[in-house]
């Protein structure tokens, strides 16, 4: 549900360096589709409407990944909502999507950066039985675009083809001037 899975805080605001943020998503992206194979193996139901659950975020807290890369202070405000869909039955197909749109306001002083968290996760069981996670959208300090992982090995199976690690300068600049 969150986009550290993707979810709050995302990258960008969750106080690990960008290698590490790669492969925290991985990892709990892995555990989150080993949770969802789970619950989508266990149910002998077909599949039918999915269960929509609506998580609404307001949240204020110190961004240890900005003060570090910055070399100031820096609060951040995450406001906005996930809802997430899941899937029961057994088959291929779409086992759970997440939605996300967060407004995110870093704050340094009086130097203030809003950037937003926008997209949707994507959980698939292919025909030969693998779990897919694809992460679609625009992640901040990260990437737009999509990354396809498998998650049984965590290995990244499509990249995203633009990358705004870049991003994070231009923010520092804002925060620091």
């Amino acid at each position: 549900m969150s986009r550290q899975d993707r979810g709050t805080p995302p990258a960008g605001a969750g106080g690990i360096d960008r290698e590490a943020a790669v492969m925290a998503k991985r990892a709990v992206a892995w555990l989150v589709g080993l949770t969802a194979l789970a619950a989508l193996f266990a149910s002998g139901a077909t599949a039918g409407k999915p269960v929509i659950e609506r998580f609404d975020i307001d949240e204020t807290t110190p961004d240890a990944f900005l003060t570090a890369a910055c070399g100031v202070p820096v609060t951040t405000r995450v406001e906005g909502h996930v809802i997430e869909r899941s899937f029961t039955g057994g088959g291929t197909g779409v086992a759970a999507v997440r939605t996300l749109s967060l407004a995110l306001t870093a704050t340094a002083g009086d130097n203030v950066i809003r950037f937003r968290d926008v997209g949707a996760d994507v959980e698939r069981i292919e025909p030969d039985g693998t779990a897919i996670l694809l992460i679609i959208g625009q992640v901040p300090f990260d990437f737009t675009g999509v990354l396809k992982i498998d998650l049984e090995t965590g290995e990244a199976i499509l990249e995203p083809q633009h990358v705004t690690a870049e991003d994070l300068d231009a923010a520092c600049a804002t925060l620091t001037a």
